[in-house]
């Protein structure tokens, strides 16, 4: 603590409810933890609303060209974001005590 400053307890500290560029109230927010408190929470919460944005846009029949001209990114960015995610195959330890566990 800096010198001089005074130590006050929660409820001797005046604060406004300011929200965040997302929602207007941090005490009327739906989601379960602040996305300043997330690590990298702003970043991929812009980023998830991007992709929902390109998605639509997909959708109305847009190609990805006018797309990524509309964001200002890459094509590649674009079929980065409108790919399915696969999911994650075994690595060869996890086959190989899948394969020993089921052996006889």
């Amino acid at each position: 603590m800096i010198s001089g400053e005074l130590d006050l307890l929660p409820d001797e500290i005046e604060w406004r409810d300011q929200g965040c560029e997302f929602y207007p109230s941090c005490l009327n927010c739906p989601l379960p933890r602040c996305v300043e408190d997330e690590p990298r929470g702003l970043q991929r919460l812009r980023m998830a609303a991007r992709k929902k944005r390109m998605d639509e846009l997909r959708r109305m029949g847009r190609s990805v060209k006018d797309i990524a001209e509309l964001f200002g990114v890459s094509r590649r960015t674009v079929q980065r974001a409108l790919e399915d995610k696969k999911p994650k195959t075994e690595n060869k330890k996890d086959k190989l005590k899948t394969r020993k566990f089921f052996e006889i």
